[in-house]
């Protein structure tokens, strides 16, 4: 149900600062009103509703701000991963890192990328031996999955992030891990710019 709402939000039936009818939205999905509220519950700890007490809930504004101070973390906090890492581990994985950047390039619809590319992101930091930085990094990410839509709707900008990740998954596999990180660190501050740009309606500027 979760995932049928948040289809729904992403084709734009709900517009952003919108509010969501749950009379409405349980008569279409054909729920009752006691796991749709969990449902929407859920959305909004993720940040993608916004819930008001006594009111309901609205669909979450997206945030420039959101998107300047939370990217850059999630980069650094990948980085970090990627350097804890053993490197003979990530050589090993550089191939199917390959793959799904590929199932990555032929996804059509935005959810099949954003899936894709979760299960590329996970894969990269599989062999991490901190759970709890693994742990953090689901949680920061969780902040931003919906502005994921945003730009992974975009066909360059998803051309331009597979090559990217294979970049990365083949300086992995020269066990290259200077050039890994630098390539990562660029790849989620391209996402950014592009993801700002859209917000604004305006260049961000080259990523730097």
């Amino acid at each position: 149900m979760r995932d049928e709402i948040l289809d729904r939000l992403l084709k734009g039936v709900y517009p952003v600062g919108s509010r969501i009818n749950e009379v409405h939205l349980a008569e279409e999905i054909g729920v009752s009103r006691t796991p749709l509220r969990e449902a929407l519950a859920s959305l909004a700890q993720e940040g993608i509703l916004d819930a008001r007490p006594n009111r309901g809930y609205w669909v979450s504004a997206l945030s420039e701000q959101e998107v300047r101070e939370t990217y850059p973390i999630i980069a650094q906090l990948e980085v970090l991963a990627l350097r804890l890492s053993d490197l003979d581990e990530l050589a090993l994985a550089a191939p199917g890192l390959v793959a799904l950047a590929d199932d990555m390039a032929a996804s059509e619809d935005v959810r099949d990328v954003q899936r894709a590319d979760d299960a590329w992101h996970a894969n990269l930091l599989a062999s991490c031996p901190n759970g709890r930085l693994r742990e953090m990094i689901s949680d920061t990410k969780r902040i931003v999955h919906r502005y994921e839509h945003a730009y992974l709707g975009d066909p360059d900008t998803v051309r331009e992030s597979v090559e990217q990740h294979k970049r990365i998954a083949t300086a992995l596999g020269e066990k290259d891990l200077a050039t890994a990180t630098v390539e990562l660190e660029s790849n989620w501050k391209t996402s950014m710019h592009s993801l700002i740009a859209r917000i604004t309606g305006s260049p961000d500027g080259p990523p730097t």
